[in-house]
């Protein structure tokens, strides 16, 4: 995946593990865990931001045919007594297989904070404060995405982390009320079969990779 495009101002105010977790927007620093961004929304809206996430996550795989194993959320009141650890606590999970090309696996991995800061976006909720909490739980995400893509940086001219934001974007996007579908179903049962995704998303379900370890779906 390569893209050339001017840069964009990141913002160093949070860190994590001691590094600088870079925000699209100047915040103050409220420390590692995303909830503590959070706090004008309820329970409810958090769990549904959740399912955004996830269900973009799972939309994304789909549309580029790959293999959904399931997606899943934690509720927040069950995340309230749950530990933070170095690595972040998870709030969710998305399991695919078969991705087909780099383009895709970042889109794959960005379209979670996207879609989350897009609903913010139509609910007319959106501040610095909470976009930034959507970023930071996009961590694992993020992590992922730069593990395999180490020429992706914040701040530069040349392969700006922008571009997945900008990939992103356009499939949020295009994909909004598909997305929003599968998150409806997702906020309510917490868990969500591949198949399953498939039928909400009406988007037929990948072939499952020779070489992954989880059943099919």
């Amino acid at each position: 995946m390569t893209a050339t495009q001017p840069a964009t101002t990141w913002h160093d105010d949070i860190t994590i593990n001691g590094q600088p977790y870079p925000t699209r927007h100047p915040v103050p620093d409220h420390g590692p865990n995303s909830d503590a961004y959070l706090g004008t929304l309820t329970h409810a809206q958090r769990d549904h931001l959740r399912a955004i996430h996830e269900a973009a996550h799972a939309v994304a795989a789909l549309a580029q045919g790959a293999h959904v194993h399931y997606a899943e959320i934690v509720t927040t009141s069950t995340l309230k007594n749950t530990a933070l650890t170095a690595t972040g606590t998870p709030s969710g999970n998305t399991a695919v297989c078969n991705i087909p090309d780099g383009q895709s696996f970042a889109i794959f991995l960005g379209v979670g904070e996207r879609a989350e800061d897009h609903w913010l976006h139509q609910s007319n909720q959106w501040t610095p404060l909470l976009a930034a909490g959507v970023e930071l739980g996009a961590y694992g995400d993020r992590q992922a995405l730069l593990k395999v893509n180490p020429h992706i940086r914040f701040g530069i001219d040349h392969n700006d982390y922008t571009v997945v934001h900008d990939l992103a974007d356009q499939f949020v996007t295009a994909q909004w009320d598909v997305i929003t579908t599968v998150a409806a179903a997702l906020v309510t049962r917490l868990h969500l079969t591949g198949g399953e995704i498939a039928d909400l998303a009406q988007l037929p379900n990948g072939i499952h990779s020779r070489t992954c370890t989880l059943p099919t779906a």
